[in-house]
């Protein structure tokens, strides 16, 4: 009766050593997910698209004033890493332009108006750190911008008829804050607000100040993660333009008489895009 039981305890404790091992095992081969504080945002902040987007505005001069139109691409790369760092960089260009009217009597000396418009296209890129207010759901990025955007406007000319985008260019740079709130993994929002400097660099014609301006743009978007790694976005904006001089020409044939040129002073639009995440 003794082996017996002897026989049974033993069985017993073999029987739970095996499960003890193979427990082990299994735990040891489980893979080990990281996580951060980011990661909820990271679903959506790590991306690359390339959009469409179309923008339209105001100009405006003294004694004048007009609209314009245009259409423009944009590709876009942005990251959030694990400690809260955020970048995102944004090259586009214009496809399309258009504005009524189309002579400006500032430059009437180069006759057709070859256009006003200081984001034909451009480089610009974002800087920032994330803070977290709710890990899950709500997230506020701060950020710097530095950038170079061309300038495509008949006052820039160079004594010629034809448009040198090379040199006609800003450096632009400044500040701005993105409130970013995920609804879950398929829906996130963003409020988007920033503040720019725009130094141009291009050599006036006329006798003009430099076309050195400040803009105000207030971004409101989405980003929908619709299957796997496919991501849909869309934003609209609004953007405000506020020139640091008037830009006023003199006439080449009679110095007493000036002009002013016609500017943007601000212009609504909006995008939607395609990409994925990584």
């Amino acid at each position: 009766m003794r082996k017996i039981l002897f026989l049974l305890l033993g069985l017993a404790a073999t029987y739970s050593f095996a499960d003890d091992v193979e427990s082990s095992q299994q735990t040891a081969i489980q893979p080990v997910v990281t996580t951060n504080e980011y990661s909820a945002f990271q679903q959506f902040d790590r991306q690359y698209s390339l959009g469409y987007g179309l923008r339209g505005g105001d100009l405006s001069a003294a004694g004048n004033s007009g609209h314009f139109n245009a259409q423009f691409m944009n590709f876009e790369v942005e990251r959030l890493f694990d400690m809260g760092l955020w970048m995102d960089i944004n090259a586009y260009m214009n496809v399309a332009y258009n504005q009524n009217p189309n002579v400006d009597q500032a430059v009437q000396m180069f006759g057709n108006l070859t256009g006003s418009d200081p984001l034909f296209g451009g480089l610009n890129a974002r800087v920032g750190y994330g803070f977290t207010l709710d890990t899950d759901h709500l997230l506020i990025i701060p950020y710097g911008v530095l950038g170079r955007n061309t300038n495509y406007s008949s006052y820039t000319l160079q004594g010629t008829t034809t448009s040198n985008l090379v040199s006609n260019y800003y450096w632009t740079y400044g500040a701005g804050a993105r409130l970013e709130y995920r609804l879950d993994k398929v829906f996130d929002f963003y409020l988007d607000q920033n503040i720019l400097y725009n130094s141009s660099q291009a050599n006036m014609t006329q006798g003009m100040n430099q076309a050195d301006f400040y803009s105000y743009r207030t971004t409101l978007g989405a980003k929908f993660n619709v299957w796997r790694k496919l991501q849909l976005g869309a934003q609209t904006f609004y953007d405000k333009y506020n020139y640091t001089s008037p830009l006023i020409s003199a006439n080449p044939s009679d110095s007493a008489t000036t002009n002013q040129a016609l500017v943007p002073t601000g212009s609504v639009g909006g995008m939607v895009s395609v990409g994925l995440t990584y």
